[in-house]
């Protein structure tokens, strides 16, 4: 068994080309390690599984691969990712016939997995891929990096159905020494090249194309497992961890043009800088403040895209229910929203393919590699949970600092309190796998239904402003009026559903303090 820690780009065959001459890298502190180091295989691989796919829902991966003089089984299974990296375990054993060889494995969730009654008889291919590798062996800094550049095609083969998708990625596996090492040398390919981070496995991208239901669909965030041994900073690192896992799982997506997937984009964007708010008394000043700049940056320019989304899906159904007179106004209104929309949404995938955000995910992941080593040791092992009491201590003060009733407060403010209300939402949903007890639960219920009613009286404003955007003579200025009427009474009407809920959590006992 070995551990593989790997970062895989995707790039045009036209960039595959440059990248292999490793001349273009400007660098001298990357160099082949041996001359006349490269290596080229074709490879023919054979991904199993049952038919109800009990290894992928196992999240393990098996395949038989064949390089035309040998054949080497390999099962992965998922391993401990620093810094958001891809890592796996996997166990590689060559082997003589075309069948998997299902051998005793050392390791829990294989053993459960594998030990199924008539197992081995019930696995079937599900998918292959064919293509052209090319290897190099680099060093960076202290770390050997192994260079693939892979080229060809997944293939299924269904009832006589061929399907295809292709296959043009460099993976950069770190063979020995650190991983910030790794990521400076992806970094300076991102920088000479034209190249995006790629987060699908093959794997991944093998199952999609097998069955279509398993193509990548928006994700909400998923717990974070902490417990009260760990220390603060791996706590940070964990939670960020799980922050980037949902942010890279809603990229296809959003990519796509889901509108889901924006919506889930920006949260995850939006979780990560409240992570980073959250251990900020842990934290580099400089390198915290800009980076959470960063994915503001990005959150604010795929604002537009979510708030046409939520305009067109959400909003203008209650209007036109509102409006059972204005049938042509709201048709009109419609077109042009959809419009926008498209619009918006372009600009949004645009953000997301450009340099700028691939050099931003590099180099955070970069500085969480090394965090460590820059924070004091007596702050990064601290004990978590005392660390934990005095975030969720400040983000209630925060939210609570506000005594005005919410109907006398004006939008800026209540934008101001939305705002401070998702902070403290997110810091307790980061640490609430530490408590158990039930008034944790109604602290959340209540926090949920507070940013719901508050979100909707955004909405309503947000239909008003985004509105104002449009050139006047595209909409009829009576329909405009209506409108803005329909957004204040709507706003009037989610501020009174919403007050008996900051009433209750103002009156809340805090859970930590139990």
């Amino acid at each position: 068994m070995r551990d593989q820690i790997e970062i895989k780009l995707q790039l045009s065959p036209e960039t595959a080309k440059k990248l292999l001459k490793t001349k273009n890298l400007r660098t001298k502190k990357v160099k082949p390690t041996r001359k006349g180091g490269r290596e080229h295989h074709r490879l023919v691989s054979t991904y199993f599984d049952t038919p109800r796919h009990i290894l992928r829902r196992s999240g393990i991966a098996l395949r038989i691969r064949d390089d035309g003089e040998h054949r080497v089984q390999t099962i992965k299974t998922p391993g401990e990712s620093p810094a958001g990296l891809h890592a796996r375990k996997a166990w590689t054993v060559e082997i003589d016939g075309a069948r998997p060889v299902l051998t005793p494995i050392r390791d829990d969730r294989l053993s459960v997995a594998l030990s199924r009654r008539r197992f081995a008889e019930r696995l079937r291919s599900v998918f292959t891929t064919e293509f052209d590798r090319t290897t190099l062996r680099l060093k960076s800094r202290g770390a050997e990096v192994e260079l693939a550049v892979d080229q060809g095609l997944i293939v299924v083969d269904q009832k006589g159905t061929r399907r295809e998708e292709p296959i043009c990625e460099a993976e950069f596996e770190l063979l020995s020494g650190d991983p910030a090492d790794l990521l400076d040398l992806v970094l300076e390919v991102c920088e000479a090249f034209d190249v995006r981070v790629g987060h699908l496995t093959k794997t991944e991208r093998g199952y999609a194309l097998a069955r279509p239901a398993l193509r990548p669909r928006p994700l909400k965030a998923g717990r974070v497992p902490l417990s009260v041994d760990r220390t603060a900073g791996e706590a940070f690192q964990r939670i960020v961890a799980g922050a980037l896992d949902h942010l890279f799982r809603n990229e296809a997506p959003t990519l796509q043009g889901h509108p889901e997937g924006v919506h889930q984009t920006r949260v995850a964007m939006r979780r990560l800088r409240a992570a980073l708010r959250a251990f900020k008394d842990l934290l580099p000043y400089d390198k915290r403040k800009a980076f959470n700049g960063e994915f503001r940056w990005f959150q604010q320019r795929l604002a537009p895209a979510r708030d046409w989304h939520v305009f067109v899906a959400e909003t203008l159904p209650l209007i036109s229910a509102d409006q059972p007179g204005a049938e042509t106004q709201i048709d009109s209104l419609r077109r042009l929203a959809l419009e926008e929309r498209r619009r918006a949404t372009r600009e949004a995938v645009g953000a997301l393919e450009s340099r700028r955000y691939t050099r931003l995910i590099l180099q955070f992941q970069r500085w969480l590699a090394q965090l460590e080593d820059e924070v004091p040791t007596k702050a990064y092992d601290q004990p978590v949970a005392p660390f934990t009491r005095g975030v969720l201590r400040k983000t209630r003060r925060d939210l609570l600092r506000e005594t005005r009733p919410l109907g006398r407060l004006p939008g800026e403010d209540l934008h101001e309190l939305r705002k401070r209300g998702k902070k403290a939402r997110y810091a307790t949903e980061f640490f609430r796998t530490l408590w158990t007890s039930d008034d944790l639960k109604t602290y959340l219920k209540l926090m949920a239904r507070l940013q719901d009613g508050l979100g909707a009286a955004n909405d309503a404003a947000v239909a008003r402003q985004i509105l104002w955007t449009v050139r006047p003579s595209r909409l009829d200025p009576d329909f405009i009026r209506i409108v803005q009427g329909w957004s204040r009474k709507r706003i009037d009407e989610c501020i009174r559903e919403a007050q008996p809920d900051w009433r209750r959590l103002r009156r809340a006992k805090p859970f930590w303090e139990a």
